[in-house]
Formats: structure tokens, C-alpha cells, sequence
């Protein structure tokens, strides 16, 4: 029986698949922030002031990512600069990232 708090963790990690053009879906695996929901719901409505007029949404959406992401399984630095290359080079990671780490937070699992 696994031990329970009224305390998350401070982070949890969890695998994404990124889908990427002409090949199967990479996995990266991030290293998440445990947010409450008046924390998302109050970074939700930043996100959409900041993303409200403008065409390009990697900055907003990098700036997002960098309050929910502690690190990443690559290579590459994780800083702003490398999430924005990840965001410009893979159109959908945003959304991965998102759905995945919503998921975890709520506790949706997929069984397989």
C-alpha cells in the first residue's frame, strides 16, 4: 500500500510522446511541478493575456511550460531558449506537454 499525503510531492516525472512529422512519436521525458488548481487556473488566464493579439504563441507558451517544467531527459539544456526551439521544431509538443502533464495532476490514467 503505497503511503499517502495531504502533501504532494513537490515534482513527478512523466514520458510524452511528441508527434513529429514523417516519424513515430518521440518520447522525452519531463520532470513536472506539482501546481494546485488556483495556480494553473491563475497561469491559464496569464497565458491567454499574453498570447491575446499576437500570431506567434511559442513565447507565451514557453513562458507556461517553464513554470510546470523542472527538467527534461535530454541532452540540451533546459532553459526558455530550448523550449522555444522545441515548440518551433515540433508544433504539437505544446499540446502533448499540456495534456500529459493535466493528466498526471488529475490522476487520468489510460490503461492499455
Amino acid at each position: 500500500m503505497s503511503k499517502f499525503s495531504l502533501i504532494p510531492n513537490p515534482t513527478f516525472s512523466i514520458t510524452v510522446s511528441i508527434p513529429r512529422a514523417g516519424a513515430e512519436d518521440g518520447k522525452l521525458t519531463f520532470t513536472f511541478r506539482h501546481k494546485t488548481l488556483e495556480e494553473l487556473r491563475v497561469m491559464d488566464e496569464e497565458l491567454h493575456k499574453a498570447a491575446e493579439g499576437k500570431k506567434d504563441l511559442t513565447g507565451p507558451q514557453a513562458d507556461y511550460l517553464m513554470e510546470v517544467i523542472d527538467g527534461w531527459a535530454l541532452p540540451d539544456e533546459f532553459n526558455r531558449d530550448n523550449v522555444i526551439v522545441l515548440l518551433k521544431n515540433y508544433p504539437r509538443a505544446y499540446d502533448s506537454i499540456g495534456l500529459a502533464y493535466t493528466k498526471e495532476l488529475m490522476g487520468i490514467r489510460e490503461k492499455n
